[in-house]
């Protein structure tokens, strides 16, 4: 399956539609990887500075059948998140490995905030879609 690329505005429905996707691969029998990059980069930095030397998320993560990364943007941007973020997007394309990636940053703005060489992986092995629409949130 190919990688995807959700991005929009707020409560467009791309978070639900990642869920959505995950249940379906889930029912075939794949593993699936679902967590906020926020959360998955407070995760990583915690194993790689902290005292944390037992798990292997970025091996979990790296090697899973889909991997979702929700509400990219949405993190702390350091040095570190970048090259991470770098380097899971890179070694999943390199391995043939789905991903689905959602936002509320354009490419362009990935791009600014993110690199040249994220955005260029991205453009080249995503499906980029993006969604329009009004926040159901403030509809309900």
């Amino acid at each position: 399956s190919p990688s995807l690329l959700f991005f929009g505005g707020t409560g467009l429905s791309k978070t639900h539609l990642s869920l959505a996707i995950a249940n379906v691969v889930l029912q075939k029998g794949y593993g699936v990887v679902y967590d906020s990059v926020h959360n998955l980069m407070t995760t990583l930095e915690r194993e790689r500075f902290g005292r944390d030397i037992t798990a292997d998320t970025e091996q979990v993560l790296a090697t899973c059948d889909l991997l979702i990364l929700d509400d990219l943007g949405t993190e702390f941007r350091t040095q570190f998140v970048t090259a991470t973020i770098y380097n899971l997007i890179n070694t999943r394309i390199m391995a043939n490995r789905p991903t689905i990636i959602s936002t509320n940053l354009a490419p362009d703005e990935l791009g600014r905030r993110y690199g040249a060489p994220i955005l260029s992986r991205i453009e080249g092995a995503y499906q980029i879609l993006p969604f329009f629409g009004e926040d159901i949130r403030t509809k309900q």
